[in-house]
């Protein structure tokens, strides 16, 4: 199964529509906001219905707001929407179609009507569209948003694909390097050190440490601000040299390691506290948008094991050496081969 993130912007929507689908996000705010201060009060269960909602929203918004609230509800701390949100429609509720001329056309309810809206098209994301208008596909919930002057739409495309021809490309992610990565059956690989990820870390962390000694509490907590920036900004950067690499192959489709119990024996202290999870999340999402399929996998023994003959082989610091087959290899791409030729689960961000 193959899931595609599709964002795209809406084609010069009139100022009627605009206005329309501004009040919606309110809207949808505010019902959101009734329920979560409902249950909050007591004033009634879990189970309210659009008949408890007192506004013009069509009822499939206001069921889908209702989901989200209740999604919302249940995690800790208090939940207070101050700004508009994107309404959103499941995925029975609105429909995508061409017009007589080719364009493609979102439609969905909203207040006042159904509105049919042309959206571009950009190229990334023409086959799935393609796909999902001809009925070979699945979409999943719209979501319709502002940025800005402009007015876009998000949604999922879900096909099967054939993965025949595929090119898989195993992802290590590890502390001396940050990224280890192979195209298997291709003889490529791209290794990226990890000491700029460790350098933002131990700079930080001792600013922190002299800021708490000396109970500085409100500089402390924007010194871990700054560190959460230059970690993100990392991970971008990483992400996207990722997808550069493997766009360079033939379907290519990136298998990164399930993080559940990743490392539990590594001497590394930080194994836990690094933005692993981040940086997953970026390469994902990346991937999903330039159309190339992600999987997790099992990362059990992908270190100890030889990616040429699956002997188990002696890992001496960046060195890996099979004494069956008497491969030796750099360890981390020994793991990142491993990744590679392991069948795993889908994984959308």
């Amino acid at each position: 199964m193959v899931t595609v993130s599709v964002t795209a912007k809406f084609h010069n929507p009139s100022l009627s529509r605009r206005k329309e689908w501004q009040h919606a996000s309110r809207l949808y705010r505010d019902t959101k906001q009734f329920c979560i201060d409902g249950w909050e009060n007591d004033d009634f269960g879990k189970s309210v219905t659009t008949a408890s909602i007192d506004n013009d929203l069509y009822s499939a918004i206001q069921n889908q707001a209702i989901r989200e609230a209740k999604s919302d509800h249940n995690k800790d701390g208090e939940v207070r929407y101050r700004e508009s949100q994107p309404f959103a429609v499941n995925n029975q509720n609105w429909e995508i179609d061409t017009t007589e001329n080719g364009t493609v056309v979102v439609g969905f309810p909203c207040v006042s009507q159904w509105w049919y809206t042309p959206i571009e098209v950009y190229d990334d994301i023409a086959d799935p569209v393609d796909r999902l208008v001809e009925g070979d596909a699945k979409k999943t919930r719209l979501q319709v948003y502002r940025r800005g002057n402009d007015w876009f739409c998000t949604f999922n495309i879900e096909y099967d694909a054939d993965t025949s021809g595929e090119t898989p490309i195993g992802v290590d992610i590890g502390e001396r390097h940050i990224l280890a990565v192979t195209a298997c059956g291709e003889d490529e690989s791209m290794l990226v050190a990890g000491g700029e990820a460790k350098f933002v870390r131990r700079k930080y962390r001792s600013l922190r440490n002299s800021l708490s000694e000396a109970g500085a509490l409100r500089a402390r907590n924007r010194v871990g601000d700054k560190e959460q920036r230059r970690i993100k900004d990392l991970n971008h950067k990483l992400s996207r040299r990722l997808i550069t690499f493997a766009e360079q192959f033939e379907n290519p489709v990136i298998r990164i390691e399930d993080l559940e119990g990743i490392r539990e024996n590594s001497s590394w202290s930080g194994v836990h506290s690094w933005h692993f999870h981040q940086l997953q999340q970026f390469i994902t999402y990346k991937a999903e948008h330039s159309g190339i399929r992600v999987e997790k996998v099992d990362a059990y023994h992908t270190s100890q094991r030889c990616s040429a003959c699956g002997s188990m082989g002696t890992r001496d610091g960046d060195h890996f050496w099979c004494s069956e087959c008497g491969r030796g290899r750099h360890a981390d791409l020994n793991a990142s081969e491993n990744i590679a030729q392991r069948e795993g689960e889908p994984c959308t961000a």
